[in-house]
């Protein structure tokens, strides 16, 4: 029998849960286009599922492990219009803070993964890095602040 739908690739384990990884089909620097810094978001936590408890709605409790999946940070492509959200997996946020990575500074990703998840019938996409940098050979930032000087100017 032939296989109908669409393969949406391998799947990836990161951290606590398994990812199908589309990455391989997109052209990714097309698709994202010049990245630049927003802001770190903070770390995206793992819970589980306590079945012992239930919530008032009928629920089960979820129960943080103390464990991090990754420093999620928010970064502006220029292609989508947009601040997408990024998981970044092999740095601490003290490591992404010790870059000194400025507000709509121009930054690289390394290893960029792009994730399929289908939860409640909607599909959603998780975006995964092992690295952040500051892109090489860009230049710094400058905020330009307007000034207004009053002429105070009297002649005696």
């Amino acid at each position: 029998m032939a296989k109908i739908g669409l393969n949406y690739g391998e799947k990836l384990q990161i951290a606590d849960k398994t990812y199908r990884v589309i990455t391989e089909g997109l052209d990714v620097p097309a698709i994202l286009g010049k990245l630049t810094f927003r802001g770190i978001e903070g770390p995206e936590v793992i819970f589980e599922v306590d079945q012992s408890q239930r919530n008032p709605d009928g629920s089960f409790v979820q129960v943080n492990t103390g464990e991090i999946r990754g420093i999620v940070v928010g970064i502006h492509s220029s292609v989508q219009h947009e601040t997408l959200f990024f998981t970044i997996a092999d740095m601490s946020e003290s490591e992404i803070e010790d870059l000194g990575i400025k507000y709509r500074e121009e930054v690289e990703l390394e290893d960029i993964v792009v994730a399929h998840i289908h939860v409640n019938n909607r599909d959603i996409f998780k975006l995964f890095a092992s690295k952040i940098k500051k892109k090489a050979g860009a230049t710094p930032v400058k905020e330009t602040k307007e000034v207004k000087q009053t002429e105070n100017k009297k002649d005696n």
